[in-house]
């Protein structure tokens, strides 16, 4: 049951694995958002709260909004590490002395 639910989830919040992953980023955000708003609005008539639907679209936007600046702050995050290892990596590399004392002798 567990499977089921992470894949349900995967095949449709994961760019990776939705209809959209031949999208540019921006497009998927785009339509992931109008989506999104459009859910809210048929669970909000659904179960006819249309009177509350600004308190209901605004509580999503901030949900949404705070889990799409969370990821981008840890992608960021993962970016920053990745460039510093880059170039601890680069300057280990740049200063490496071999001696040849066979030569140098």
């Amino acid at each position: 049951m567990k499977t089921f639910i992470v894949d349900s989830w995967s095949a449709v919040m994961d760019n990776r694995r939705n209809p959209l992953r031949h999208l540019d980023l921006a497009s998927q955000h785009y339509f992931m958002q109008v989506l999104g708003w459009m859910w809210s609005m048929v669970f909000s008539l659904a179960f006819l709260s249309i009177y509350q639907f600004g308190y209901v679209w605004m509580a999503h936007l901030l949900v949404f909004g705070g889990c799409c600046f969370t990821v981008s702050v840890f992608r960021e995050a993962q970016k920053q590490q990745m460039e510093a290892a880059r170039a601890i990596q680069e300057l280990s590399r740049s200063s490496h002395c071999v001696w040849k004392m066979d030569s140098e002798a």
